[in-house]
């Protein structure tokens, strides 16, 4: 039976090619983010990234990425040990649904159960302050990610493998649910219309979404007159002023309670006990090294736009 994919081959370390295909479709990392189901992205900002408008994040450097880098093949090791009639393979390829061209799959690896045929292998690495988020079953924004697999794939199953905190390794068998693929399925298809008519959609305020703004639209200059949405302007003159309210007496109560510790550490109360965290540090003195090294600043800075916020000044009646 012919897949009702194509597989689609890219260079190994080959950035810009890597970078070319992502932008042709939404892939199994996407789709939380385009759901609003994220934490660390928002549809902005994958919208954004798929028309060329912001530059896509490079988590390189990022040291739960690494890990989880170092860490995949080790965790699919134990996995294999565990499942001796399972056949895996790395998955070297990103599948491109026939059907749904703009639906993408790049999977860590494809498997073979005898008795159930061709599934999805996914590798997870979390911490230990993420546990519990383990213990009803795979986290919602995983859970997105492996039905579009399964969406993509046709395949009927996906295990996912996480290992917490270094130490505790768990396995979650998902089959494949009608009513979680179509809802997945809807929200792909509406996310690369939005794509496709350069529509913008909801800003949600999730994740980076202010930095995507800002290296969209630079600096900006002018004063143009626009129309804007009353509520979203007098929704955020409450919110900020709300806001700056609820931090002045956050600070107001800690404070209440720093002075009670003193020069202690902590002072225990009927439910608990509070502890004044405080340790010494050294600060670079940027002014006085641009004064005796004016050169060698120069040299080392790097110009980015900074975002300063939202000003709000009242028309002069």
């Amino acid at each position: 039976m012919a897949e009702p994919f194509e597989r689609i081959t890219v260079p190994d370390g080959d950035r810009a090619a890597w970078l070319d295909v992502r932008r042709k479709g939404v892939g199994g990392s996407d789709v939380a983010a385009i759901m609003g189901l994220s934490k660390y992205r928002s549809p902005y900002e994958v919208w954004a990234d798929k028309l060329g408008l912001v530059s896509s994040p490079d988590l390189s450097d990022n040291s739960a990425v690494q890990w989880g880098n170092i860490l995949e093949p080790v965790i699919a090791d134990h996995y294999k040990s565990l499942h001796k009639s399972t056949v895996v393979k790395p998955g070297s390829c990103v599948m491109r649904s026939l059907k749904r061209p703009w639906a993408q799959a790049s999977l860590d690896y494809e498997i073979y159960v005898p008795g159930l045929g061709n599934g999805v292998l996914e590798i997870k690495t979390a911490g230990s302050r993420s546990s519990a988020e383990w213990d009803e079953g795979v986290p919602v924004y995983y859970l997105t990610q492996v039905m579009h697999y399964m969406s993509v794939t046709g395949w009927q199953f996906a295990d996912v493998a996480v290992l917490i905190g270094g130490q505790d390794y768990r396995e979650y068998r998902i089959m494949r649910d009608k009513d979680d693929i179509d809802s997945v399925e809807q929200a792909v298809d509406w996310f690369w219309h939005l794509v496709e008519t350069r529509e913008e959609p909801e800003i949600l305020g999730i994740g980076r979404e202010g930095s995507a703004l800002i290296e969209r639209y630079g600096v900006g200059e002018g004063d143009a007159e626009c129309d804007v949405d009353p509520d979203d302007l007098e929704s955020w003159i409450t919110y900020s002023n709300l806001l700056k309210s609820t931090k002045a007496t956050v600070a107001m109560y800690a404070n209440r309670l720093k002075e009670r510790i003193g020069d202690g550490k902590s002072i225990t109360c009927p439910s608990g006990k509070v502890v004044w965290v405080r340790s010494k540090s050294k600060k670079f003195d940027e002014k006085a090294f641009r004064e005796s090294h004016p050169d060698l600043y120069e040299e080392f800075c790097d110009e980015r736009e900074r975002d300063m916020g939202i000003r709000f000044y009242e028309r002069k009646k």
